[in-house]
């Protein structure tokens, strides 16, 4: 195998010869690689950051003059976004087809809109998607090719794809049936031996560079790092999912070879390069979007005939606000998924209104962006609720709803996408920390609203619930409602949940919502 050594600092970007065409980066410094090398020009988690496209091919064609250069994309690019919301990806596919993506992986907010929706813009994709570790329940087929062969110039190189198995449990609900029976599986004990398998037939196929898309990121529960460290054969990694800035890094694999692994951040902010040079070295490093003005004019045209098609529904005004409506603290640090928030609370009164419930709860990590003061758009709420989870109304006991509770707190004093904003009822958490045990987290003072008040909630009775799909059944954090009574299912979109709720408080946002109103309480135990 190859191994991928530092080379000469390239600087900015590109690849440019004396047929006189300059660099379309602002200021005075340049790349420079070899006649002919081979360029990947990559990026990752990009969030239907839409506008970026164009820069992003504008790029990577002024690199195509002197260079043979392969696009790809290591995953999460479907949601993050008003026009990915809106579109269920579609308007995502019609960007990617338009710069020419020559090879993607899947990240886990690809199966936001659910396998069915997926495997519809994959069919309309023109890119090769590689994944080795999704497979079908029960066995070890894959749903996709797990890897890709492309002759590029005079090297074939590989590119084997890879997914986070924590798929299964914050994109839960995409792996069922209507029965709720799970079809497909990201098996976490086998992903060492799945991405093994296919490096290894990739080199029997005759590859001389094989390069892991990879959707895992330096977090659990299982790391980019950790593959490298227990496979041979990777040439190098270009990451995604933990939105790191890598420019370049390496990690020795189990036969001590150095593999490089890279990873740009996320929504654009940096472009990736790795340079495959023709003496079998190579390189990697990032350009900042800033400093990028080159654009791809059909690029860009693509984008503004699909901006025309959705302008008039995302700009209209739902309501206005004179503050922020916030997925942060004080300290400007997101806590809207370990504690209470502005925004949290309008989300969870949201659930509530709209199916008349007693009681509403929002998961945290369905709460994605801030609000800022000034007319609140329908793009805005599809910018803060970008996975149309469906409304429901259940019928859950206090118990129940004590459990979920727990679930969503379970992780303090770390981040839970799981956390639970509430309406209707407040608690307190309590955290125990201790140098010679694990954290132990406990749900105390459970209250519910009542026409006399707060009341303590009576883990016997029943309560009414307006809540996401995701929290009532799909997701993997919370399932305390399993056995709870549907109601009512799917009745609307938790968008079209907050812009009924929003219309109903009038033109502007009430001052009651300026800061968060103490339903739930954080404490360390001591305190």
């Amino acid at each position: 195998m190859n191994k991928l050594k530092y080379l000469l600092p390239l600087v900015v970007f590109g690849v440019f010869s004396c047929s006189g065409k300059q660099p379309q980066v602002s200021g005075d410094k340049q790349v420079l690689a070899s006649p002919r090398s081979i360029v990947v020009v990559y990026e990752n988690d990009v969030h239907c950051n839409m506008e970026g496209y164009a820069k992003f091919a504008g790029l990577r064609d002024a690199i195509a003059d002197t260079a043979d250069v392969v696009t790809v994309s290591s995953g999460d690019f479907l949601q993050g976004g008003a026009m990915g919301s809106i579109s269920r990806g579609g308007y995502v596919v019609s960007m990617m087809n338009a710069v020419g993506y020559d090879v993607v992986t899947l990240g886990n907010h690809e199966f936001d809109y659910k396998i069915p929706r997926l495997m519809e813009l994959s069919d309309s994709m023109n890119a090769a998607i590689v994944c080795a570790n999704l497979v079908q329940k029960g066995t070890l087929t894959p749903l996709f090719k797990p890897y890709v062969l492309k002759q590029i110039g005079a090297k074939k190189i590989a590119f084997v794809g890879v997914l986070t198995p924590q798929t299964l449990v914050g994109e839960a609900y995409a792996f069922t049936d209507e029965s709720l029976k799970t079809l497909y599986d990201i098996p976490a004990k086998d992903i060492f031996n799945l991405v093994q398998l296919a490096v290894d037939d990739a080199r029997k196929a005759g590859a001389d560079y094989v390069i892991l898309l990879s959707h895992l990121g330096f977090v659990p529960p299982v790391s980019s790092v950790e593959v490298v460290q227990k496979t041979t054969g990777i040439d190098a990694v270009l990451d995604g999912h933990s939105h790191s800035i890598v420019g370049e890094k390496f990690v020795l694999n189990s036969d001590g070879d150095s593999v490089l692994v890279s990873q740009t951040g996320t929504k654009f902010q940096n472009v990736g390069m790795l340079d495959i040079y023709p003496d079998g070295k190579s390189h990697s490093r990032l350009i900042s979007m800033d400093s990028v003005v080159a654009v791809n004019r059909k690029v860009a045209a693509v984008h503004d005939s699909l901006l025309a098609l959705t302008a008039a529904d995302l700009q209209k005004v739902v309501s206005n606000t004179k503050f922020d409506l916030t997925i942060n603290g004080d300290d400007g640090k997101r806590l809207v998924r370990k504690g209470e928030t502005n925004l949290g609370d309008l989300a969870a009164d949201a659930m509530r209104f709209s199916v008349g419930a007693q009681i509403g709860i929002e998961n945290g990590g369905s709460v994605r962006v801030t609000i800022p003061a000034g007319a609140v758009k329908y793009q805005d709420i599809l910018n803060v609720m970008p996975f149309a989870n469906g409304m429901c109304l259940i019928r859950a006991t206090g118990r129940q709803i004590k459990e979920a509770l727990a679930q969503g707190a379970s992780k303090l004093p770390e981040e839970s996408g799981g956390f639970l904003q509430v309406s209707g009822l407040r608690y307190t958490v309590v955290v125990e920390k201790s140098e010679i045990a694990a954290t132990r987290v406990r749900i105390e003072n459970v209250q519910v609203e009542t026409d006399k008040g707060f009341v303590a909630i009576d883990e016997n009775a029943l309560y009414t619930v307006g809540l996401s799909s995701y929290v009532a059944y799909e997701g993997g954090e919370i399932t305390a409602f399993r056995e709870s009574e549907i109601v009512m299912d799917k009745v609307m979109t938790d968008s079209d949940a907050m812009v009924k709720f929003l219309k109903s408080l009038g033109d502007e946002i009430p001052e009651a919502y300026r800061k968060p109103q103490g339903r739930i309480a954080v404490k360390n135990s001591g305190e």
